[in-house]
């Protein structure tokens, strides 16, 4: 019995040691470079709409994304990002986005898309921290519209691409 109770205790012990050596690495720094595949739910609200005609205004809004990484590379693992963006409904769309992760540590996403637009562009343009000259390209795309009170909106979407650390 002795034996037994034993052996369970330096299981349980090798299992306690494995799972917090693979989640010590998501605070890890990211590779040099890779593949950025990762799922967000975006929440946000329109801050600021100046019209111009009828249907033609000038707008600003700000959202937040919390991101999960499906090819579970570090680079956007379990972060968080606060968005804004200035437009032009008539035309074209331009934002940024800052990401932390739990260590504090931060990037930047500079995106646009044309008018009306559920999808475009971003550029991963500075960092601090591990991130300190990041630099990468993806695609972003809104995979499904969430309900949403008016003045505010909510999706899931997704970014696909590649990064570099120097």
């Amino acid at each position: 019995m002795e034996r037994l109770l034993l052996a369970t205790k330096r299981m349980f012990a090798l299992y306690l040691v494995a799972l917090f050596s693979a989640t010590a690495g998501w605070a890890q720094t990211p590779p040099k470079q890779g593949t950025i595949d990762a799922t967000y739910t975006a929440a946000g609200t329109d801050v600021r709409e100046i019209e111009v005609t009828g249907d033609v205004a000038v707008y600003l809004y700000e959202s937040t994304l919390v991101m999960t990484n499906n090819s579970k590379t570090p680079l956007m693992q379990n972060i968080t990002a606060h968005c804004v963006e200035a437009g032009f409904t008539a035309g074209v769309g331009n934002g940024y986005c800052v990401y932390l992760d739990k260590d504090g540590d931060k990037f930047v996403e500079a995106f646009n898309h044309p008018k009306g637009a559920t999808s475009g562009k971003g550029t991963l343009v500075s960092g601090s921290g591990k991130y300190k000259g990041i630099q990468g390209e993806f695609a972003w795309e809104v995979v499904q519209a969430l309900p949403a009170e008016k003045g505010s909106f909510h999706y899931l979407g997704k970014k696909t691409g590649s990064y570099r650390l120097p």
